[in-house]
């Protein structure tokens, strides 16, 4: 440092200048311009040592420091540091020690001061000056410096945001691209180009349109840049944009632009978002509520979704077809402006419920509508956004009126089937099945039976009304069914079909209706009726009738088969009853051959052992030479008439298994009746002498035709052995003549005769004619009638107790063909 100068005198120690006496000197007034400045000010006299620090240094530097403090240890008393804020200040570039030193003007430097009053540290921006006297001597230095610590931290501050900003422009995960007035890339970011695969050389002043698509580029030129310069502000344009390889990207542009102090634009900042993946997921979404929309609107269920005011938002078309309302005439309006009063209330309880509970009901619902009465099964469950609050509901419901009918109908037929077994009497089980028809399948229910095949006779009846089925059965005695009814139950015995009808006009006769008696079954006229055949196995054997409970309503495919379902089990049930007295009957008539079998075969083996054994004894006295050829030969008769029955007996049981099976074969040939008449007559004549029996036999002319010998002669033998059976001692007469085209065959006796209840049954099996005192299997009748039927001809009798009978046999002459 310099040497002090003359006027070292007039520094005073306490850190202020020495002031004239009077105070006004210029030294003084300077004085005061120092300690009131706001910026810090320190003077050191030429040697260097401090003789002002004003308060603004004070505050930052401290008291005054010692006055022997040397310059070179300045940095570290006062904490001085280069602007990297870690080196400490050269004493030699200090701003004070330049100036005092080598009389430099110092102006703005900076300098970092950390010290015990600033801990943290503060910026100074520093300006120095050598102080001189008038004669150009230097006898001291002044620094003035100035606290910038907020502006450096505010500069500091830009430069992090402006790093951040390039940083954030360079490295962003997203296209950025800045143009000029003139549609010109200026900058683009990293993002923009690794992802359409250019370098920045090969975008930056090339027209950002260059990048689009043809139709893009023509989009964004005649709609989009005129507007963007006119506002300076676009948002979620959306262009398509080409890679390098030519792969297209779907993106939406936003921009903002900044202008001149004129307003043009100069320049603009834009951002596009590649929504590519976005789109094809959109594209997608679209695609699959399509596919949703057309399953849901084929589906066979109701579906619907309802916000939490219970408005609707969708409805499908099995809704639109239930309700006949289309979607765009409900969106938005609420359950109570669509539904009908009556569902709109339960519709709203259940529907609460769901918003309430957050739970899903299932509930079946019976909707009356316009065309009757539906049975659903509806599903509501609560529909869930991301953030877990129910914003919806959403509706299954789904028709089981078709279910629960079949449901109803399969149980209503157990019931039918186990009640209709409880008779085996016909006209009993028709009253039941007539009964359990109503009300499952009507307010009125008749059962008709057929008889002498084509006449019904009502003999069931059932009403809803307390004594309706006595009034309809009094009704339908004195009004039978119409016949030749197109749609009535007559028209089931031409066709064998059911029939439905919108009245009951075929069954209940609508002039029978207008008599006043009838007041009570008119009610039943108007409605529709139902007619189903009462058949199983075998032939028709009635027709079930039901009316309909409600006025206007025809019956359905449903109903019909379930009334045609009741008919046939109530027609199996009449069946098996028939079948279990027939078959009751014929183990009846089992046991009763049986015991008659047994009785007819021991007597021939009987008497066929007592011959053997009288045979014996009688060859034991052949060599005393006593037995005469006489009585052995009486004995060989004997056995031979008692083996002869047996054989017959025998023959009888074989034919019975053939016919009774319809395995009779017939030989057909060119034969004479009247002669095969004779020939049997003279066979049996001699049985007829032992029976007492005078026989008479008519048969003047030849009866020719094409028979089974063999069968024809059964027939003759077993007419007359009948005749000598039932006729003993009495006259036989059988004719054989010619009758229309064929033959005839009579066989007259003038025995006990057959009573009129017995004839109808006495060609069945096991059956007899007369008292059952009378030996035989009761089976040549029987046999004789399949035969007779085998070749195409009727038997027939005529008879009364006591005056013999008549038995005839009409044969065609050729057999009839099948």
């Amino acid at each position: 440092m310099s040497a002090p100068s003359a006027r070292d005198d007039a520094s005073r120690p306490g850190g202020r200048m020495a002031a004239d006496e009077d105070g006004g000197s210029p030294l003084g007034i300077l004085e005061a311009v120092f300690l009131n400045m706001g910026d810090g000010v320190s003077v050191v006299d030429r040697h260097g040592r401090f003789i002002l620090l004003n308060p603004m240094a004070q505050q930052i530097f401290g008291a005054m420091p010692p006055q022997d403090i040397p310059v070179e240890q300045w940095s570290e008393f006062f904490g001085l540091y280069l602007p990297d804020t870690v080196t400490p200040y050269p004493v030699k570039q200090l701003p004070l020690s330049r100036a005092l030193e080598h009389g430099e003007a110092v102006d703005q430097a900076e300098v970092y001061v950390r010290n015990a009053r600033h801990p943290q540290g503060i910026w100074l921006l520093v300006g120095s000056r050598r102080l001189t006297d008038p004669a150009g001597d230097a006898y001291g230095a002044v620094s003035v410096f100035r606290d910038i610590t907020a502006i450096k931290q505010t500069e500091a501050a830009l430069r992090e945001e402006e790093e951040k900003y390039r940083s954030l422009y360079k490295n962003t995960p997203a296209m950025m691209h800045s143009i000029d007035s003139e549609g010109r890339l200026i900058s683009v970011s990293e993002f923009w180009l690794r992802t359409l695969g250019y370098s920045r050389e090969e975008v930056l002043g090339r027209r950002s349109v260059d990048f689009f698509t043809p139709e893009s580029r023509r989009y964004a030129r005649e709609h989009v840049l005129p507007a963007f310069f006119k506002t300076g502000v676009c948002k979620d344009v959306p262009y398509q944009i080409l890679k390098k390889n030519g792969e297209v990207l779907d993106i939406l542009l936003s921009a903002i632009s900044e202008r001149d102090v004129s307003g043009k634009v100069v320049r603009s900042l834009a951002v596009l978002t590649d929504v590519t993946e976005r789109k094809r997921v959109e594209d997608a979404l679209v695609e699959s509520e399509k596919r949703m929309r057309a399953i849901l609107d084929n589906a066979n269920s109701v579906f619907f979704i309802i916000d939490r005011q219970e408005r609707y938002i969708f409805v499908n078309r099995e809704w639109e077809r239930l309700f006949h309302k289309p979607l765009q005439e409900v969106v938005g309006k609420s359950t109570t402006e669509v539904l009908p009063p009556e569902l709109a209330e339960g519709f709203h309880r259940s529907s609460q419920a769901v918003f309430d509970t957050g739970e899903a009901i299932h509930r079946e619902q019976r909707l009356p509508l316009a065309d009757g009465i539906y049975t659903h099964l509806t599903q509501k469950f609560p529909l869930i956004d991301s953030s877990g609050t129910m914003y919806a509901l959403c509706g299954i419901s789904t028709d089981v009126t078709e279910l629960k009918q079949m449901e109803l109908g399969q149980r209503f037929l157990a019931e039918a089937s186990q009640s209709l077994v409880t008779s085996l009497d016909s006209e009993t089980t028709l009253q039941r099945a007539a009964e359990l028809s109503v009300p499952t399948l009507g307010a009125l229910c008749v059962v008709s039976v057929l008889e002498k095949e084509t006449r019904l006779r009502p003999v069931a009846v059932a009403s809803i009304a307390p004594d309706g089925g006595r009034a309809v059965r009094e009704f339908l005695g004195a009004h039978p069914p119409l016949p030749g009814a197109r749609d009535g139950p007559y028209s089931v015995l031409a066709t064998l079909r059911s029939a439905a009808s919108p009245e009951a006009s075929a069954l209940l006769d609508p002039d029978g209706l207008k008599d006043a008696r009838w007041r009570s079954v008119r009610a039943f006229g108007a409605r529709a009726s139902l007619h189903v055949p009462l058949r199983a196995r075998g032939p028709l054997l009635g027709v079930l009738s039901v009316v309909s409970a409600q006025v206007g309503r025809p019956y359905g495919p449903l109903e019909i088969s379930l009334a045609e379902e009741l008919g046939q089990r109530a027609a199996f049930a009449i069946e098996n009853a028939q079948l279990y007295r027939k078959a009751q009957e014929s183990i009846r008539a089992r046991d009763e051959f049986l015991s008659i079998a047994s009785h007819e075969l021991k007597t021939p083996v009987t008497s066929m052992k007592l011959r053997v054994q009288q045979l014996g004894r009688t060859l034991a006295k052949q060599d005393s030479g006593q037995v005469p050829a006489e009585k052995v030969a009486a004995m060989l008769d004997v056995f031979s008439d008692q083996l002869r029955r047996l054989s017959h007996l025998v023959d009888h049981l074989l034919d019975v298994s053939r016919v009774n099976e319809s395995r009779v074969d017939l030989r057909r040939e060119d034969v004479d009746l009247a002669a095969v008449a004779r020939d049997v007559t003279g066979h049996l004549r001699g049985q007829m002498t032992r029976a007492g029996c005078a026989f008479e036999l008519l048969a003047p002319t030849p009866v020719p035709g094409r028979w089974d010998r063999l069968r024809v002669e059964q027939v003759m033998i077993n007419l007359l052995t009948n005749a000598m059976k039932y006729g003993a001692g009495a006259p036989i007469r059988m004719e054989v003549t010619r009758a229309d085209g064929g033959a005839r065959i009579r066989v007259q006796d003038q025995g006990v005769g057959i009573p009129l209840a017995a004839q109808a049954r006495i060609f069945d099996r096991f059956e007899r004619a007369a008292s059952r005192n009378y030996g035989g299997l009761g089976l040549g009748l029987f046999i004789t009638r399949r035969l007779v039927e085998a070749h195409g001809g009727t038997i027939r009798v005529e008879s009364r107790p006591g005056h013999g009978a008549i038995f005839t046999v009409e044969l065609p002459p050729e057999p009839r063909p099948e």
